[in-house]
């Protein structure tokens, strides 16, 4: 009976949830991608990832608007670019200390930068065309 009425509860819950999910379809695009890590935690018998996915996802659900979506992308970005100017500022600084092997090493962790850079531009203009549907 009670596990009946809690179910009860989360089916009305989610339904009333619906319209907010409708006007935000870029959080029910990060709510997909959390639900196929979690899937794939499961697969991999990952219990702990599995379970804070699961407090993600419900952060999401409960949470989520495109326009605060956006807006983390954007600092996202904005944090990374920073981090990008400090590892050139480090490599300027490293090379004129005649230190060719972290020079060597900055620049690797440059690159990872950089790259993350543009993973976090794609998932913005992914967002961005999503929001504007």
């Amino acid at each position: 009976m009670m596990q009946s009425s809690v179910w009860c509860l989360s089916a009305v819950l989610g339904v009333m949830a619906l319209p907010a999910w409708a006007d935000n379809p870029a959080c029910q695009y990060r709510a997909a991608e959390i639900q196929n890590q979690i899937d794939y935690a499961r697969q991999h018998g990952n219990v702990h990832r599995e379970r804070g996915l699961q407090r993600a996802l419900a952060n999401v659900q409960m949470h989520c608007r495109d326009a605060d979506l956006l807006r983390d992308v954007q600092d996202d970005i904005r944090e990374q670019e920073e981090d990008i100017q400090d590892r050139i500022d480090e490599i300027a600084e490293k090379r004129a200390e005649g230190r060719q092997d972290k020079v060597q090493e900055l620049e690797k962790k440059l690159e990872r930068d950089r790259a993350k850079l543009e993973q976090l531009q794609e998932e913005l203009k992914e967002l961005q065309a999503l929001s504007a549907k």
